[in-house]
């Protein structure tokens, strides 16, 4: 299930990048949000393997999605000084859930088993999912509201209905009429010829591009999915070439360290913690300690009449470091700035990872734990805006979902194998973080700088 499940999410996190660069960003957020009220409601009712599967499928599709559109919506909105808050809040709302999602787990776990007179039964999970895919469908119906772009219109040329959306926000901020908006058509148009006079074509192509969407065929649908592939291919070659060669490569690769995720990093440094415990005090560098994808998924439970409550307990505790971590990213950075922020994040986790190899107090361990989860939070956040802010709005899309690819493959082919000592474990964890950090010194900072256009 869960290899389906990070395939929907690279599948999803690509199709969705692309096609908010061709068509625009306002729709594919409620259609990301429907994909998944429709897949966790089909999940609940599943019966067959096959359709479990392709929910998980379609669950993970509409979630990566998602994450990609709203993040590239949400900072085409951003002032230029409110930027790196701006989408660090959207992360610290995302941890939130996780952590409350994870809280409410560990409080219904044992009242389940109760009320089942000791015994699990396979369809209290459908009621959850069911109940958890609900708010997805008011928020479609929600966001559907939402103005377009004024970022992407502009690109695209379509000066009256960018003038319109940016009429709509001044009235909106200023408690004032429309009509009160300073600005003028007749100077959005007059800025673009002086651009197109004094700039040749070339130089224009990253700047502003006519609408696609007047170019379709609409006639042949073979022929849509011919230029949509054809532009698809440009755009990657735009983001693949100078000036844009290195930073791609650099944040891709990024990206691809930060494979675990959250959720798998939490997990390994649950056990990572109870493996130390349980056995002797150099567990750590022998045999006996073994970190699996079994142990990992499984280890919550003793047996199918008994939930190991400390298990759940430590993993509350130490998934609390997110939330504190991206709170510290959500004070500084956009007055410290981006490169800063990851290179000590990846600095400070791998100082963490290796002080884990000689200590042997659960105090020191825990807190250890803790700073490395912070900062783990704190180098993918980051990441993340870098990204956003260093592509122009023609591919903003495009790198995001290109970036999102290797991570969700990598790491669910990773976890299906997994089978390592807990010393290894650390020295790879150790790795990620400072490879991160090590690379990230060479990404461009734009914190207090116009976005790339």
């Amino acid at each position: 299930m869960k290899i389906r499940l990070c395939i929907g999410m690279a599948v999803g996190a690509f199709v969705f990048g692309i096609i908010i660069d061709a068509s625009g960003r306002k729709g594919s957020i409620p259609a990301t949000m429907i994909a998944v009220f429709c897949a966790t409601i089909s999940l609940s009712f599943a019966q067959t393997t096959f359709l479990i599967y392709l929910s998980i499928f379609i669950l993970g599709l509409g979630l990566a999605g998602n994450n990609v559109v709203l993040r590239v919506y949400v900072i085409e909105f951003l002032p230029m000084k409110r930027r790196g808050f701006c989408l660090v809040a959207l992360d610290v709302l995302g941890v939130i859930g996780y952590v409350s999602a994870l809280g409410l787990s560990w409080l219904s776990m044992p009242s389940i088993v109760r009320l089942q007179n000791k015994k699990f039964r396979p369809n209290s999970w459908r009621v959850l999912i069911g109940l958890g895919g609900i708010p997805n469908l008011i928020m479609a119906c929600a966001t559907s509201l939402l103005p377009a772009s004024p970022r992407y219109l502009l690109y695209r040329r379509r000066y009256e209905e960018a003038l319109t959306v940016l009429r709509q926000i001044y009235a909106i901020n200023n408690s004032k009429h429309a009509d009160t908006y300073t600005v003028r058509l007749s100077y959005i148009k007059s800025f673009f010829s002086f651009y197109k006079y004094n700039f040749s074509l070339r130089t224009l192509d990253n700047c502003v591009r006519p609408d696609e969407e007047d170019e379709e065929d609409t006639g042949n649908v073979s022929k849509i999915v011919w230029k949509f592939y054809i532009k698809t291919r440009k755009r990657i070659r735009k983001i693949c070439s100078t000036p844009f060669k290195c930073t791609t490569i650099l944040g891709l690769c990024i990206n691809l360290l930060q494979f675990p995720g959250i959720i798998w990093v939490a997990l390994w440094n649950t056990q990572l913690f109870q493996e130390t415990e349980n056995f002797n005090k150099s567990a750590k560098k022998n045999s006996t300690c073994i970190v699996d994808i079994e142990n990992l998924a499984l280890g919550f439970l003793h047996n199918c009449q008994e939930i190991d409550t400390d298990r759940f307990r430590i993993l509350f505790y130490l998934s609390l470091s997110y939330i504190l971590g991206e709170i510290l990213l959500l004070i500084g950075i956009d007055v410290i700035g981006r490169k800063i922020f990851l290179i000590l994040s990846g600095l400070v986790g791998t100082a963490a990872c290796l002080g884990l190899l000689f200590t042997v107090h659960n105090i020191v361990q825990i807190v250890l734990s803790l700073i490395i989860l912070a900062a783990y939070a704190i180098g993918r956040t980051t990441t993340s805006i870098l990204l956003l802010e260093n592509y122009f709005t023609g591919v903003r899309g495009t790198i995001i979902g290109l970036s999102r690819i290797f991570p969700y493959l990598v790491g669910s082919f990773t976890k299906l194998f997994l089978n390592i000592q807990c010393l290894t474990s650390i020295y790879i964890m150790s790795g990620i973080l400072l490879s991160a950090a090590v690379a990230g010194s060479r990404m461009p900072d734009l914190t207090r700088l116009p976005m790339q256009e």
